[in-house]
């Protein structure tokens, strides 16, 4: 399902059994999951949005759905597969995607209004995280949102799926909150969703200063 691509982090490399794993530990409720993630992140009509990590490309179309035409749903992903199918398969006219690492966003300063990026962080190499932050930061225009959200299974879930993927507390989305605020963002709140998930949210304050 992922390939490690050393400095990169991991990259999908199988994404139809990359939906049968989302379908399965979300429980047939990921639909539901990515309206509640758009709503969260209080992207509206017109805004320009952008998926870091974006995978198959749901939520960006989720989101693209709100954004309507007047705006613009950008999806980016290290992954060349992830993006070939994506521009392949998805022909809206304000949907774009483009193949980039967290770490190295090649976007302009200030080119969005809100930022998600969900069940990225933990496949980005640890060394790198920060400079992913920074680089979220980086992109929003002062005044955007930021959303993080990464797995906070149930304790019945955490059961099941341990064996295969450890320690479910290097996920916790709430690690990063600490740097967040270093890095200038306000307003972090944190939310634990009943779809076996951590929502972190932010704002880049429009008085920031430069991250640091």
């Amino acid at each position: 399902m992922f390939v490690d691509d050393g400095d990169t982090g991991l990259l999908i490399a199988g994404l139809r059994r990359y939906n049968v794993f989302t379908s399965v530990f979300f429980l047939g409720r990921h639909r539901a999951l990515l309206t509640e993630l758009v709503t969260a992140s209080g992207v509206g009509p017109g805004d320009r949005v952008l998926d870091i990590g974006c995978g198959p490309g749901k939520l960006v179309r989720v989101l693209g759905a709100v954004t309507g035409s007047a705006g613009a749903a950008v999806g980016v992903d290290p992954s060349a597969a992830a993006i070939d199918d994506n521009r392949r398969r998805d022909r809206m006219p304000h949907h774009r995607y483009e193949q980039g690492p967290a770490q190295r966003l090649p976007f302009e300063d200030g080119e969005f209004d809100v930022v998600t990026s969900t069940f990225v962080m933990h496949h980005i190499p640890e060394q790198h995280r920060g400079e992913a932050l920074t680089q979220m930061w980086r992109v929003l225009r002062p005044g955007g949102r930021l959303l993080l959200a990464d797995a906070a299974p149930s304790p019945r879930m955490r059961r099941l799926l341990g064996p295969l993927f450890g320690d479910f507390e290097a996920v916790d989305i709430r690690r990063y909150r600490e740097h967040l605020t270093a890095t200038g963002f306000t307003d972090l709140a944190y939310t634990r969703s009943r779809y076996q998930t951590g929502i972190l949210t932010g704002v880049k304050p429009v008085s920031g200063t430069a991250a640091h």
